[in-house]
């Protein structure tokens, strides 16, 4: 992060930047120019460097600038003509420009409701219900086997739910799952597969089993997507989503 920070800064007009990260992932950029090009360009600047030097694809809403003028960075080696009207400030105030909306809060995270597993006969139907900043979306798979068999229903009903909350260029599935043995505690661990932008990512995430497989299983998978959710272009939230009836 230091690398791409001093890069960044090495930029047209660049005076300064930040980069808050999580990890690998990259949450927050803030950045103080005194261009006077758009917000979306200079976004757009940050977005190839990091692409093309570091390899690193962000979304554009990860960026926020901040304009600044000469005298506000402290740079007084240009003195303005005596004929400016006395009444003209000294100095530009310094005026931030967020050009899109801010990325979701690290506290703001998907939450667990419930999750149900239906047996019948030979054919076994998973129901997970989830919540994200208050509304609930509900997501569902079905297949054949046996309730020791529902955990990929489990997974693929909870991403299911996910989905309802990120946009429609964003694909999650699911790669594999597993219940291990972890000192003294059965796991779960749920490894995902993320494509957004052209761009492959693995996921993994793990919950101890306490005495609801379901809950555990959905649980793993939340943990998975919830780490890099900020960085995901996400949809408005709703209070209903419109679905088509059957006829």
């Amino acid at each position: 992060m230091q690398k791409a920070e001093a890069a960044i800064k090495l930029l047209r007009d660049i005076e300064g930047v930040s980069i808050q990260a999580d990890g690998d992932d990259i949450r927050e950029i803030h950045v103080l120019t005194t261009s006077t090009r758009p917000a979306k360009q200079i976004v757009r600047d940050v977005q190839t460097l990091l692409l093309t030097r570091f390899q690193r694809q962000i979304d554009h809403r990860v960026v926020s600038v901040a304009f600044a003028s000469a005298d506000a960075r402290g740079d007084h080696s240009s003195v303005a003509p005596a004929s400016r009207p006395s009444a003209a400030p000294a100095e530009a105030p310094l005026a931030t420009v967020s050009p899109t909306p801010a990325p979701v809060a690290v506290d703001d995270r998907i939450r667990f409701a419930s999750a149900n597993v239906f047996i019948t006969g030979a054919r076994v139907q998973a129901q997970v219900e989830l919540k994200w900043k208050g509304l609930p979306r509900t997501g569902s798979a079905s297949g054949l086997g046996t309730r020791d068999s529902a955990h990929r229903l489990v997974a693929s009903a909870t991403l299911g739910a996910v989905q309802e909350f990120l946009e429609d260029d964003v694909a999650l599935s699911l790669e594999g799952i597993e219940i291990v043995r972890l000192g003294r505690r059965d796991t779960v661990v749920v490894a995902l597969d993320l494509i957004s932008h052209r761009e492959h990512k693995c996921l993994a995430g793990c919950c101890t089993i306490e005495s609801d497989v379901p809950q555990a299983v959905a649980l793993a998978t939340l943990a998975a997507v919830n780490r890099v959710l900020g960085g995901l272009p996400t949809k408005e939230p709703t209070e209903y989503v419109l679905r088509p009836t059957s006829t």
